[in-house]
């Protein structure tokens, strides 16, 4: 996490700033086009970048804030770490509300193979966004 922390601007070396700023321009080549890391970092407009890992895990780096993210979902679940990472950009003011990637992540119905909405998913009182 402190590792994340310092990929902003003057607080590491060359070789950081010059990853950082391969993800703001090139976030398809992150994850891959469709991915919400890709997705989310289109919307931010270069500020932030975010990393989904293994089994429900995102960081990421606000680079002018010099801040870093992590977050872990417990139970591995993918839709709830794309949910609480886009929850927590909208919070921070990284993405606007009307955006369509905050409406596909917080509140698009779940749809089934057929295609079928089956329910929904939405923030639980109080939660941020």
């Amino acid at each position: 996490m402190a590792s994340f922390a310092r990929l902003g601007p003057g607080r590491c070396g060359q070789a950081q700033r010059r990853l950082v700023e391969a993800m703001r321009t090139h976030p398809e080549l992150v994850a891959g086009e469709g991915r919400a890391c890709t997705e989310l970092m289109r919307a931010m407009k270069g500020r932030a970048v975010v990393k989904t890992g293994a089994e429900a895990v995102f960081v990421g780096t606000l680079p002018e804030r010099g801040l870093g993210i992590a977050l872990k979902i417990a139970d591995g679940g993918t839709r709830g770490a794309e949910a609480a990472i886009t929850a927590l950009m909208l919070h921070l003011g990284l993405l606007e509300q009307g955006d369509p990637v905050v409406r596909k992540y917080l509140a698009d119905p779940l749809l089934n193979w057929r295609g079928l909405a089956t329910g929904e998913s939405r923030r639980a009182e109080g939660f941020p966004g």
